[in-house]
């Protein structure tokens, strides 16, 4: 086809008797929609006078003051009907918000209509502006119009039909009960001098429904793009004539036999344009799958059954979304704070499902996930706080024990190594690996470490036991994350009152068993035989026990599909969908999103569809060896793609360091600290009993936490603010001589400390963008173990003085300072 403006085809020979000009129109608009799904047509059966009255009434409308007009806005219903402001609708990526208006109409149904009550794509009374100049003549010439404009559509699907070599009757039942939009457009003028990249009076895009009928005023601007010539061709208007065009569902009908393509406006003429497109849907119920005669026998489908309203609302989503999103990005930009880091493609994909997250809801799968990634942080806990508690009774049993702080080395060594491993690991081979995996051997090693009896088996057990900790909070926090419709992400901050509960656990375990089953603390090795120091083993046994069944629910009982941001990331867009409808059927919601709507963002973006994603046949093994192939130094280089992300993602890190040697010189060590500041009127099950009351008013901290991140304080004024004043209390809790002052000073650190400490861990993946999440998270979990590391040194050459509680209130006021610089909130903003 020669690279012109859509041919204009001659439609009166449809409704004539001449077989042969039949046949040639037929084959004219076949050749047009193998082409570009573009062509035009006059000799239609649309009164010409129908058509200046109502041109007459789209001008006297778009007159009327903007207040006058804003009393018909859409926005005061959900079914799509009424005024919309300029700006409204993003079409195409990386531009700016539409420089048009619109007024939309649609069949008049009553709100007791089967298609109201049930929410069907667009269906519900019209809005009608009561101050046009004859008010009851824009509704008469308006729905005369409607009416005109369905049947000429049935018409248009008629010859569609028999350039596929189906009967003419073939779209009967699609075309019963049909739901079709018209639209008033207004056009303003874009100055001569305005930037083409970025504005537009309608960005590129694809059409979402079956076929679209446009009608034109005398004013130029509609473009249509040259696939063959790769250019804008100027769509010159014809009086009388429409402008037809296929959109993606039809296409998507077709097995992509058929073209949707893409068009824009952009009005430079100087003048106002009005023109007035009319979008026929179709039967919502009515399923589209493959069109006979539009793929070989045996060849499958492209795309799976959808219902139209499945097909076409879908879109509306996806364009209304991004003017959205677009807006919210004014304050801090999405696209200024990560750059290069992700792709346009990435982004409004990862929005839209941000969306479709919020319109399924917080339901009984997100309930689920927020207990099963529970038992990572509780058993993050077991670890962390079990090896303090049992550290003293090793040291009373175990020979060759110089100093009984290298089996917190070994742990730390082990926990550096997971966090890497598992963390950054997760943006490439995914999330679910690290998930199933971390508690399962942390179960096996933390029970199997009851069966040693020497120092060197005990550190060396503790080490694997650390290479599988050290993955369970970073990723189960990413996983919670982009499973959380954005309203509740809030509840990532309390995911870490889990972590607090293991404590409680560990707690209540250690004074059942330790206070009870324990050598006497002036016992030498020589003394203290292995039957009368069964606590700890008792400890580890249940310890590990409960994480083994924490394994088994997450493996056998509970599924959990692949993260969908990751997926996205991976180009994965079917997988994505799957994951996020998956949720939705768990959750008894309509499936939100299909493929199209994913292959719509990347069309409008010039990139090429992905049709076949290719990873069909390949092993488990393959997989991971294919994604891994992506690991490359460019990963942390895109944490630092901008200034304002560089600055973010330096100091996050520091932040993690700093409490990472804060936070253990008080928590871990706490136990052992506490039972060699025994007096003569103190016991090891008055200690304990004191650490249990502690870890249960630590919980607090998370939930509390949780609430006051959604103030205007947001995370980092919080974050910072808890931190300064946790470095207060616990200069002054070493100065508590009496045991109530121990326990009030204990309790009260603990629940700020434990505050800030989830507020940072929920703050940290929420700032780092999808595909690099893991690296950032994980980079950031490293640095944390490697402060452990160094607050075992630490404690370690200090013989658990006070000492260590000293330097750890000096880094906490350190840790608050640095929050408050942070370049980057997330309050009030879904994940990326």
């Amino acid at each position: 086809m020669p690279s012109e403006a859509p041919p204009i085809l001659d439609f009166s020979v449809f409704y004539g008797d001449d077989t042969k000009a039949k046949e040639k129109l037929v084959q004219d608009v076949k050749k047009c929609c193998l082409h570009n799904g573009f062509f035009q047509i006059v000799g239609h059966k649309v009164p010409a006078e129908l058509q200046e009255r109502t041109l007459k009434c789209v001008k006297e409308f778009f007159a009327l003051p903007q207040e006058e007009k804003n009393k018909s806005h859409k926005e005061q219903n959900t079914w799509n009907r009424g005024y919309e402001k300029i700006g409204s609708q993003i079409l195409e990526a990386g531009t700016n918000p539409d420089i048009k208006e619109g007024y939309y109409i649609g069949e008049e149904i009553s709100k007791s209509h089967p298609y109201f009550v049930e929410k069907k794509l667009n269906s519900g009374p019209n809005v009608w502006p009561s101050t046009v100049p004859n008010a009851e003549d824009f509704q008469k010439t308006s729905m005369e119009y409607y009416k005109a404009m369905h049947a000429l559509a049935r018409d248009i699907l008629v010859v569609l039909a028999q350039t596929l070599d189906l009967d003419e009757r073939y779209f009967a039942e699609f075309t019963t009960c049909a739901v079709a939009t018209l639209r008033y457009l207004h056009y303003p003028p874009q100055p001569k001098d305005s930037d083409e990249k970025l504005s537009r009076g309608i960005g590129a895009h694809t059409d979402f429904g079956s076929v679209t009928l446009l009608m034109q005023d005398e004013v130029e601007g509609l473009q249509v793009w040259e696939k063959t010539t790769n250019e804008w061709l100027d769509v010159k208007p014809i009086k009388g004539a429409y402008v037809v065009n296929l959109g993606n569902m039809f296409m998507r009908w077709s097995n992509d036999r058929y073209i949707s393509n893409l068009h824009r406006v952009i009005n430079k003429s100087g003048k106002e344009r009005y023109s007035i497109p009319f979008f026929y849907s179709g039967n919502p119920d009515y399923v589209i799958d493959c069109l006979p005669n539009c793929r070989k026998e045996g060849e499958p489908a492209k795309y799976p059954p959808i219902t139209v309203e499945g097909a076409v609302g879908g879109s509306y989503k996806a364009s209304y979304g991004a003017a959205e999103a677009f807006k919210k990005q004014q304050t801090v930009p999405n696209r200024e704070f990560y750059g290069s880091s992700i792709t346009d493609s990435y982004r409004i994909k990862s929005e839209l499902v941000s969306k479709c997250f919020e319109e399924i809801g917080m339901g009984r799968y997100q309930w689920e996930l927020f207990v099963v990634t529970g038992f990572g942080w509780i058993t993050d806990n077991f670890w962390s706080q079990g090896i303090g508690t049992i550290q003293p009774s090793i040291k009373l049993e175990f020979t060759n024990v110089t100093r009984i702080g290298f089996s917190s080395i070994a742990y730390y060594c082990g926990l550096i190594f997971g966090a890497s491993f598992w963390g950054i690991s997760a943006d490439f081979i995914g999330r679910k690996p690290a998930f199933n995996a971390t508690l399962l051997i942390g179960g096996i090693f933390g029970a199997a470490v009851a069966g040693l009896d020497n120092f060197v088996g005990f550190c060396i057990m503790w080490a694997i036991i650390g290479t599988a900790a050290g993955g369970n909070v970073p990723v189960d926090s990413m996983i919670f994350l982009e499973f959380v419709p954005g309203s509740h992400q809030y509840l990532l901050t309390a995911l870490s009152a889990w972590w607090n509960f293991g404590q409680v656990i560990v707690s209540l375990i250690g004074w059942v068993f330790l206070a009870n089953f324990t050598c006497p603390t002036n016992s030498t090795p020589a003394t203290c035989k292995r039957a009368d120091n069964m606590g700890w083993r008792y400890t580890m046994i249940t310890l590990g026990g409960l994480s083994l069944v924490f394994a088994i629910v997450r493996i056998f009982l509970f599924k959990m599909p692949e993260s969908p941001r990751y997926l996205l990331s991976k180009g994965r867009d079917a997988e994505a969908v799957e994951a996020v409808n998956y949720v939705a059927r768990r959750n008894g919601k309509p499936e939100p999103l299909n493929i199209a709507m994913l292959q719509d963002i990347d069309r409008d973006l010039g990139i090429a569809v992905n049709l076949d994603e290719g990873r069909q046949g390949l092993s488990r093994g393959d997989i991971i060896k294919e994604n891994l192939k992506d690991f490359k130094s460019a990963n942390y280089k895109d944490l630092f793609a901008t200034k304002k992300l560089a600055h973010h993602t330096t100091l996050i890190w520091l932040i993690w360091l700093t409490v990472g040697i804060a936070y253990p010189l008080y928590f871990n060590f706490l136990p052992t600290y506490l039972a060699q500041k025994f007096t003569e009127h103190s016991s090891l099950y008055l200690t304990y009993r004191n650490y249990c009351i502690e870890s249960s008013v630590g919980v607090i901290g998370p939930i509390t936490a949780a609430f006051a991140v959604n103030t205007r304080f947001g995370r980092r004024w919080m974050m910072g603010g808890s931190a300064i004043v946790t470095g207060i209390f616990l200069f002054a809790y070493t100065a508590a001589n009496t045991a109530a002052g121990d326990l009030a000073f204990a309790c009260v650190t603990g629940l700020l400390g434990n505050f800030m400490y989830a507020i940072m861990y929920a703050f940290t993946p929420e700032s780092f963008p999808g595909p690099h999440r893991g690296t950032g998270s994980g980079t950031a979990a490293t640095l944390l173990r490697f402060g452990g590391l160094c607050a075992s040194l630490i404690g370690t050459y200090t013989n658990f003085t006070v000492v260590p509680i000293y330097i750890s209130a000096a880094l906490w006021i350190l840790v608050g300072i640095v929050s408050f610089g942070l370049p980057f909130e997330t309050h009030g903003r879904a994940a990326i």
